[in-house]
């Protein structure tokens, strides 16, 4: 089936290509109110009033009378699903995917791209359905940042405000006047949404004269909002549209019909965001499901690192994909207890092994600089096998406490040359070992710097190691 936008459109595509082009990002869309239906249903029947292009050559931005789709405000994204459209025997002669639903004064615009067939014409009927599993999720979440906004005002202060929401299918955030939250508060607002969710209270929601609203203290209300002559509250628990729940908040949102189908509930993230404002970044039901997914392969992957440290570390306890959301939330929660075991066992043992490190360190540095002072009388200028910059500095420092001279080391490891001079303070009038080092590590092919009294340098040439030994010499004597 060939894909055809409406004639009234191709006309209006011709025409933007030579003027500024139409679209409903600026401005209002100049036809009747949007009649919104998604609080009872997903899906009806609806007739186009008007359709325009999008910002995009192949979207659309399409007005229908009455729809399903909740347009994007208070925080909640807009809905996606299809749009169909039927031919004069009912067969589907055109199908188009809503990608967004935006708002513009009292219009639901809806942003489709054709998948198949031909887009509508004005006037003509359509049958617009959402995207059913995705507005469950963000039902879900928009009801439990209602819950989670009640938890912290019982939990944290009664001052704790919203200043701020995202609520979409993958998470939810909440931005809410607080001092930080320390870790038990965070768990116990936690663990007090997931009680209300448990106990499955009713949510219901009713329409009151905004004067009325005004009246109750018990009714939320966001300052600074405008709200119309008649506003609809969302009540959580009590006897439905009683407005005697323990949760009341002016809300045109949509909502889940009881807590129970909400599903667990588990705050991934607290964090400032601005002065005296935190967020909570949280997910819930299926969500939550798929971040427990997330959160075991970021764990295994932790455990891995640790694991190439220190192969011998516990293993980390089996995670089931397959089981009840609640119990994959718990068994993260132990994954990570163990974690953060293995994790100091690690740290601790990487402690003792840069101690035995060092010690062996220290214990070779003083046996070559015994051999060094030996050896050597007015100056040391010497080749230290195998060494690399960390032990020539250790044998430079054991050896100046049994050596007054000046003194020339250099090492070679893993192809690459390391130079380092000390002079004590007396002869640095007549030698300087920044000077020292920056002549001589041109010979081997590198740099270096340092103080009168201490430099070090490299190179990348061990060929060349005979020839600045003998120059150093050349230089010290």
């Amino acid at each position: 089936m060939s894909l055809q936008l409406p004639l009234s459109l191709a006309n209006k595509l011709s025409s933007s290509q030579k003027k500024e082009e139409i679209s409903v990002e600026e401005g209002e869309v100049k036809v009747a109110p949007t009649k919104f239906l998604g609080y009872d249903f997903l899906e009806a029947e609806a007739v186009v009033e008007t359709i325009l292009p999008g910002k995009k050559s192949d979207e659309l931005n399409i007005v229908v009378d009455s729809t399903p789709f909740y347009a994007e405000m208070g925080g909640q994204v807009g809905d996606k699903g299809l749009l169909h459209v039927p031919g004069h025997d009912w067969t589907e002669v055109g199908q188009l995917r809503i990608t967004d639903t935006q708002k513009r004064g009292d219009v639901f615009v809806h942003r489709a791209a054709l998948v198949e067939g031909r887009a509508p014409e004005p006037g003509e009927a359509v049958r617009v359905s959402v995207d059913v599993d995705r507005r469950k999720s963000i039902q879900g979440h928009h009801t439990v940042t209602h819950l989670l906004h009640w938890a912290l005002r019982e939990v944290v202060s009664r001052d704790a405000s919203q200043k701020g929401s995202y609520v979409g299918p993958d998470k939810l955030t909440f931005d809410f006047s607080s001092a930080p939250l320390t870790k038990q508060q965070v768990r116990d607002v936690e663990k007090l949404v997931n009680e209300k969710i448990t106990a499955n209270a009713p949510v219901s929601w009713t329409e009151i004269p905004y004067g009325e609203a005004k009246k109750r203290s018990d009714i939320i209300q966001f300052f600074g909002e405008k709200y119309g002559d008649t506003v609809r509250v969302l009540q959580i628990g009590g006897a439905p549209r009683a407005l005697n729940g323990y949760s009341m908040e002016l809300c045109g949102g949509t909502h889940v019909r009881s807590t129970g189908e909400i599903g667990p509930f588990r705050i991934v993230r607290e964090e400032a965001i601005a002065a005296g404002i935190r967020r909570i970044e949280a997910v819930a039901g299926d969500a939550a499901r798929n971040w427990a997914k997330q959160q075991a392969a970021r764990q295994q992957e932790k455990f891995e690192a640790l694991a190439r440290k220190k192969p011998d570390i516990a293993v980390l306890p089996a995670f089931e994909d397959k089981g009840d959301t609640s119990e994959m939330l718990k068994k993260i929660d132990a994954r990570a207890a163990h974690l953060n075991k293995v994790e100091a066992e690690v740290h601790e043992w990487e402690k003792n092994q840069a101690k035995a490190i060092e010690a062996q360190l220290q214990s070779r540095a003083a046996t070559i600089a015994n051999e060094l002072a030996a050896s050597h009388k007015n100056f040391c200028v010497a080749e230290v096998p195998g060494a690399d910059p960390k032990l020539l500095q250790a044998v430079v420092d054991a050896l100046r406490s049994k050596f007054e001279g000046a003194i020339f080391l250099v090492g070679i490891k893993d192809g690459t040359v390391a130079l380092i001079a000390a002079i004590p303070k007396k002869l640095t009038s007549k030698f300087q070992a920044n000077k020292i080092i920056q002549e001589i590590a041109s010979i081997v092919g590198g740099k270096g710097g340092g103080r009168p009294e201490s430099a070090q340098g490299g190179g990348t040439d061990p060929s060349k190691v005979a020839e600045a030994l003998a120059k150093a010499k050349e230089l010290l004597r």
